[in-house]
């Protein structure tokens, strides 16, 4: 067994022995098997580690910690769009089980989707209730910021991946192991890397200063033209939607992008593909020429099944016939808001949109009630979730990806963020302890004793 392989192992049992603790070292379990899932390395293809699957032993842990920590906050009452959240999610579950067994073209096929499906879905129901204080937060968003990290020290230092018609491949995480789909990710979870550079706390700010421009190379060497699109969504939606202190600093964070970028964008191949996505149609390279056919092809099936064909049962089974004259082969939609109409209704896609609209309207509402109490590093966080989730929708509208785990991993961060932006107002208006607003560092450093992770008051000044 290798030296990596060993210290992977060790930070897993120390991280599963602290999740008896609290509900914040939980998520951390499972963030470690998702960012660096040990079959998905070299040192972990092999021996111990090769055979269990630990993606499923760490949300087995996640459920477990949250079963023997979870204590609701004394301040965090039922909040109506958090709860409208929880239903939909219930929903989009029912309706995967009537369309894979009524509806659908496959049952096995589609079996096989419904199951991963609400796999992701339970994640983001744990994510939601593990996620009852800042200082759970602050473990969940340290988590994915050094599993980020990894992937960025793996790539750009340690060789990992390889490049395939300029394109990294071989890099990723568990059901996004291809550049597109590792450039999906990257775009959801780049913003709030970005927004943690700002952070008052010393270790969030100097994670975020690592994981940036790391994870923005990694970005760039994925050269997928769906995820530059997202970033450029994504970030017009932070600039459109900030104000004051949080457009500055949001505009010294642009700055500071730019000038990374003109350091990194060496490659001409990059450059290139990003031109051809604003070429006229009749300039477009084949790849992006196809997918309309693709998308033509899609929407026909959509009319003839608009209450859904099942998971996977286009791409594996209808799309030859509905590619007919144009190629031979099982192709893909190659876009995630038709695919998600096609495998499971007009409705299902309905459903997802509302969850994502609701995620979105929870880290504004969050954002403005910190940017309210003066807490502009929170703010521009609440900021970053916004872009991220834009960043993901518009990514994910050139690819098959925006029913993926990433994109219902933030909307379970925005959830938590708007519960404890929720408490903090509250705090301050109760006045439950000192007159004086606390200062930003201390909304992300824990001020109180461990009894108050439980489930007590906090002492936060308010």
């Amino acid at each position: 067994m290798s030296v990596t392989a060993l210290l992977w192992l060790l930070l897993f049992v120390v991280l599963s022995l602290m999740s008896l603790q609290a509900s914040g070292w939980g998520a951390s379990v499972y963030m470690l098997t998702f960012f660096a899932l040990p079959q998905l390395w070299w040192w972990g293809k092999a021996g111990l580690l090769a055979s269990p699957r630990w993606n499923l032993i760490g949300g087995v842990i996640f459920l477990v910690s949250l079963v023997l920590t979870y204590r609701p906050h004394a301040l965090a009452e039922q909040i109506p769009r958090v709860r409208m959240m929880r239903l939909l999610m219930v929903l989009m579950v029912i309706n995967y089980t009537l369309v894979t067994l009524v509806v659908s073209v496959n049952f096995e096929l589609s079996t096989a989707v419904l199951f991963l499906q609400v796999k992701f879905i339970i994640i983001v129901f744990l994510l939601d209730f593990a996620i009852q204080d800042q200082t759970n937060f602050r473990r969940v968003v340290i988590a994915i910021l050094c599993g980020m990290l990894f992937l960025g020290v793996q790539t750009n230092f340690l060789g990992a991946g390889k490049s395939i018609r300029g394109r990294l491949e071989g890099v990723g995480v568990p059901g996004g192991n291809s550049s597109n789909l590792l450039a999906n990710m990257l775009v959801t979870f780049l913003p709030m890397a970005g927004a943690c550079i700002f952070s008052k706390d010393k270790s969030i700010r100097i994670l975020g200063l690592l994981t940036s421009p790391l994870a923005l190379n990694t970005l760039l060497k994925c050269n997928s033209r769906g995820a530059f699109l997202g970033v450029i969504a994504g970030g017009a939606a932070m600039l459109l939607l900030a104000r004051g202190k949080e457009r500055r600093l949001l505009l010294a964070g642009t700055l500071l992008g730019a000038l990374s970028l003109v350091v990194l964008m060496g490659d001409e191949r990059i450059l290139g593909r990003f031109q051809s996505t604003f070429a006229p149609q009749n300039e477009q390279d084949a790849s992006a020429a196809s997918r309309l056919t693709f998308w033509n092809a899609a929407l026909r099936c959509l009319g003839d099944h608009p209450w859904g064909v099942g998971g996977d049962c286009y791409k594996r089974i209808l799309s030859q016939s509905y590619l007919s004259g144009f190629t031979e082969e099982f192709r893909a939609i190659h876009n995630g808001w038709i695919n998600e109409a096609v495998q499971w209704g007009v409705h299902g896609l309905v459903l997802r949109a509302l969850l994502v609209y609701h995620a979105l309207r929870c880290a504004l509402t969050g954002q403005r009630l910190f940017r309210g109490m003066g807490f502009f590093d929170m703010s521009l966080l609440g900021l970053a979730f916004v872009g991220g989730l834009v960043a993901f929708s518009i990514s994910g509208f050139f690819g098959d990806y925006w029913d993926s785990e990433w994109g219902l991993q933030l909307c379970g961060l925005c959830m938590g963020f708007y519960r404890i932006a929720l408490i903090c107002q509250k705090q301050q208006s109760q006045q439950v302890s000192a007159p004086a607003l606390v200062s930003p560092v201390q909304m992300w450093v824990p001020t109180w004793s461990p009894p108050m992770i439980r489930g007590a008051r906090p002492s936060l000044p308010g």
